[in-house]
């Protein structure tokens, strides 16, 4: 399967279902949500929660603002693509005053549970950054947490004390307003997958009941992380043939960008460094990272075949995550991936982890065979192998 566009498109962080950050008031978290009953019986106060899509998907839409009223709020934001990858949003956090009534300063606490779905690849690959901010202007203050969605959202399961004044030292009682700003960024995901955060908030009187953690004692186990891999599908194939890119001719490479001959053309190679043979006019060995043409981040290599000669030199990436052939295993120490054993090369082909499931991962092949592994190399992509050698 060579990876196409429609593929790309993700979940947002803080999503759920089609697009949506999950929130209830507080008197809907006491009369909803059995889990936190028993902690908080008394001495709650009434709590206005509004929202605003500042940029991203959804942002400037009829529906970008309004108010937090009610379970399981669904805010509208839209999915992320190439060209839509990040977006932010505020959370304004406010004490009403109803007629004469006065509602006292509060404690206003602030909780996640794992992201729902648990273990998906688009809670690992979307990054959040949740800070103070401005409730005018709207610049960032201090930062409260940041990391993946699912790292933030273990990060606050227990509960996290929101400081009512952030502008002052120590934590002060909420009295009048607070802002939180989230900011999300998609990077490196192919998928189409979709992921929840729930998220609580509570409000106590600091001058009539306690401001102890209404949500301690809750399930705070880590949440499981994702495979960041779960297959290894191909992205595309560059020939190194005369007449088809400037820098291209046969078996020769210059530094530069090339878009792919074959798979999907909305990526292709920067390469920076080569190892030429032949007084300069054979090329064996090239360093690169993937490019994305449409203005997004490119998802992180699993496995590289060069082929050069009658056989193939693969590589597979055994850990960590990057679009770049530099600490690939394999590679020298400059990230250069070479042909078999000098031989020059004559086209290249890469594969990228995606988040389709097993039974609809075909694996990594060569594009412009029909995806059919090609004879003398180890297609299969599963980054166990390590360099295997064809035929020389």
């Amino acid at each position: 399967m060579t990876v196409t566009r429609r593929r790309i498109l993700a979940a947002v962080a803080a999503t759920g279902g089609a697009g949506a950050l999950m929130g209830t008031g507080t008197a809907a978290m006491l009369r909803d949500t059995e889990r936190y009953d028993a902690s908080i019986t008394a001495g709650t106060v009434d709590l206005r929660a509004e929202y605003e899509l500042l940029t991203g998907p959804g942002a400037g839409e009829p529906d970008g603002q309004g108010i937090i009223d009610g379970p399981r709020v669904r805010l509208p934001i839209g999915s992320l693509s190439p060209t839509a990858a990040s977006g932010s949003m505020r959370l304004t956090f406010a004490l009403p005053q109803r007629g004469d009534a006065v509602n006292n300063p509060a404690a206003l606490w602030l909780a996640t549970d794992c992201p729902v779905p648990q273990s998906t690849a688009v809670a690992e690959s979307i990054h959040v950054v949740v800070s103070y901010a401005d409730c005018h202007s709207g610049s960032r203050l201090q930062r409260v947490t940041a990391g993946s969605l699912r790292e933030v959202a273990e990060d606050l399961r227990g509960g996290f004390r929101v400081d009512g004044d952030p502008s002052t030292a120590g934590n002060d009682c909420l009295v009048d307003t607070v802002c939180l700003l989230i900011e999300y960024e998609l990077d490196g995901y192919i998928g189409t997958e979709t992921v929840a955060l729930p998220l609580w908030f509570a409000a106590l009187q600091c001058r009539n009941a306690s401001t102890q953690n209404p949500f301690a004692g809750v399930d705070s186990d880590p949440c499981p992380a994702a495979d960041p891999c779960p297959c290894c599908n191909t992205l595309g194939k560059l020939e190194f043939e005369d007449d088809t890119q400037s820098g291209l001719s046969e078996s020769f490479a210059t530094p530069g960008v090339y878009a792919f001959n074959n798979g999907d053309p909305d990526y292709g190679l920067e390469i920076y460094d080569t190892a030429d043979k032949g007084g300069g006019s054979e090329t064996v060995g090239i360093a690169f990272r993937l490019v994305s043409f449409t203005g997004g981040n490119a998802p992180p290599i699993c496995t590289v075949a060069v082929k050069g000669g009658r056989g193939y030199e693969q590589y597979d990436r055994t850990d960590g995550l990057s679009a770049d052939t530099l600490s690939l295993p394999g590679s020298d120490t400059n990230g250069i991936v070479y042909a078999p054993e000098g031989t020059a090369i004559s086209h290249v082909t890469v594969c990228v982890c995606t988040a389709d499931s097993k039974a609809d991962c075909e694996g990594c092949t060569d594009p412009s065979h029909s995806n059919t592994v090609v004879s003398g190399w180890n297609g299969n992509g599963n980054g166990a192998s390590g360099a295997a050698r064809g035929d020389r």
